[in-house]
This record gives C-alpha cells, sequence and structure tokens, in this order.
C-alpha cells in the first residue's frame, strides 16, 4: 500500500471524534466536531477525504442527523480507537523500557546533588531513569552488597573495603546557631569548647554527622538535648533558640535558612567526605559509568564545573 500522505494519527483521530459527535444526533455535527478540534470544519472535510481515498472506500453516509458510519466506517472506527490508545500509551512504555539505576544515599546527597542529576540523565540522548532510596552509612553499602541497590553514596573518613567507588566531594560541615546567639554576633569562629557547652540538636545514632560531632565535643563534655531527623527538623529546633545543630553540605553550596546563623567549622573536625560506591563485577557497566560521570560532575561547585 502505498504511504499515507499526511498525520494518519491526527486524521483518524479526527475521524473518531466525529463519529463521537455523530452518536449523539441532531445536526451540525462537522461544525460541532471541528469547533472541539480547534480547526476549520473544511480542514475537518479535507482529513476525511484524504483517509477515505487512501481506504479506497466511503467511510460515512447520509448527511445531517442521518449521517452515520458506514461498514467500512465502523470497522475503521474500532481499529483506529486501538491505535489511538497505543500511540497514548507509548511515552509510558518508552519509559518502562529505560535503564533503570537505583541509587541509595544520604539526605545531603538527596536534596543538593540529586535533583541536578535526575533531570541531566532524564534530557540525556539516552535517558536513564534514576530511582532513590534514603539510606546512609552502613545501611547504604549493606544495600549495594546485598544487590538491592545499584549504587549507594557514603561519607567517610576513607572508601569502604571491598567495593569499588569514586572520591564524589569533601564533606563541609556547619554549624548552625539561633541568629540571636552571642556567638553568631561575634567576629570570630567559635571554638571546640564553646561549642560543646551548646545543647545539641543532632541526628540518631547511626547519623555520620553526629558521630563526627561528638567524636570532637563529647570528650569536652557536650550533650545531646534532642534528637531529631531531617535538616527541616534541626532548623526549627534551632530557631526556636531550643539548641544549636551541625549540618553537613557539599562543597559551594551555602546554608540559606531564615532565623539562623551558620558558620563553616570544617577543619575543626577532620576530614570526610562522600564516596560513589558499587559493587566491583557491575562498576564498568556503561549505564553505571554514565551515572557515575554525572554524579561527580555535578557535585562540583559551579565555578570549577564552567
Amino acid at each position: 500500500m502505498k504511504p499515507y500522505p499526511g498525520d494518519l494519527l491526527l486524521h483518524l483521530e479526527s475521524y473518531v471524534a466525529l463519529l463521537g459527535h455523530v452518536g449523539e444526533g441532531g445536526r451540525g455535527t462537522f461544525e460541532s466536531t471541528a469547533r472541539a478540534l480547534g480547526v476549520d470544519r473544511s480542514v475537518l472535510r479535507r482529513r476525511l477525504q484524504t483517509l477515505g481515498a487512501w481506504l479506497g472506500t466511503p467511510l460515512l453516509s447520509g448527511r445531517g442527523s442521518a449521517l452515520a458510519p458506514t461498514a467500512a466506517g465502523t470497522r475503521l472506527a474500532q481499529r483506529a480507537a486501538s491505535m489511538i490508545a497505543l500511540a497514548r500509551s507509548l511515552p509510558a512504555d518508552v519509559a518502562e523500557a529505560r535503564p533503570k539505576i537505583t541509587v541509595a544515599c544520604t539526605g545531603t546527597i538527596t536534596t543538593e546533588l540529586l535533583p541536578r542529576v535526575l533531570l541531566d540523565l532524564e534530557r540525556a540522548a539516552r535517558p536513564v531513569l534514576l530511582a532513590v532510596r534514603r539510606a546512609g552509612g552502613s545501611a547504604c553499602e549493606r544495600l549495594v552488597l546485598e544487590r538491592n541497590v545499584d549504587l549507594g553514596v557514603v561519607r567517610d573518613d576513607a572508601p569502604p573495603k571491598g567495593l569499588a567507588s569514586r572520591h564524589l566531594a569533601d564533606d563541609r560541615l556547619w554549624l548552625v546557631l539561633p541568629a540571636s546567639h552571642a556567638l553568631a554576633k561575634a567576629d570570630k569562629r567559635p571554638s571546640l569548647a564553646e561549642m560543646a557547652a551548646l545543647p545539641l540538636v543532632l541526628f540518631g545514632e547511626s547519623s555520620r554527622t553526629r558521630l563526627r560531632v561528638m567524636d570532637r565535643l563529647g570528650p569536652r563534655g557536650a550533650a545531646i538535648r534532642i534528637e531529631i531527623e531531617g535538616k527541616a527538623a534541626a532548623l526549627e529546633y534551632v530557631r526556636a533558640g531550643l539548641g544549636a545543630t551541625f549540618l553537613s553540605q557539599l562543597p559551594g553550596h551555602t546554608l540559606r535558612a531564615s532565623g539562623v546563623w551558620a558558620c563553616d567549622v570544617t577543619t575543626l573536625f577532620g576530614a570526610s567526605r562522600f564516596y560513589v560506591i558499587g559493587r566491583r563485577d557491575r562498576w564498568h557497566d556503561p549505564v553505571l559509568s554514565e551515572v557515575v560521570r554525572r554524579l561527580v560532575h555535578h557535585a562540583k561547585p559551579r565555578a570549577a564545573r564552567a
């Protein structure tokens, strides 16, 4: 059969729309259909004429209130409905067929890095569907080792043993105080002794940030007043004047939150880094390699990426 001389799917949709108006009865079927489609009546007529000529058979009979599909027209409507439904489902079907990579990571990575990486992967010439699971430290390593996720991002002094890894970024540690606090108004960075004297608002026992802070402040008498989950909760307690917290940030990111004062105290708490980790048997998989490359690229401060 010769190629269709136009947009076949568009013309089929127009034909099915017309039959919907035929089923309503009354006059003005072409006018009401054309209006619903946002085209001139003459355009609609040409579409249907093109369909009939290509198929070599009339699709409609009668006029006005007597307008009805022919036997061929009825059969075409049935086939067209299936074709239109299939075409509309194509985006979802194609999306499901895209490579899917699952990454487990901390809240810092989830918030500050992954939105840009997800958008980048979605817009790539060969899109990758990135799924995210919230897990840090040993839980993240376990998910990778047990093949429950493809990649992980962990924060530690050194990369974990037994897994492939790549340095993603250095971790910056920020002290956060109420904006009205006396230490926030001083011209110098607070000392470890001054920070240890503050009532602390910190994450649960498995938190790498908590371990890092208490390793230095615990021997100086620091005490955790409030345990929380998530940065938003920590900031609410600090705003209320109920304590101080420590938050992790990627390089190039500055905490922007009303009612609080933040100071970079990284050098007082020793080095800590983020690493991308994965199983060695899959580390060089092309799709995984591309995801790792984009993670590393977007983890760099904007000036370094330019």
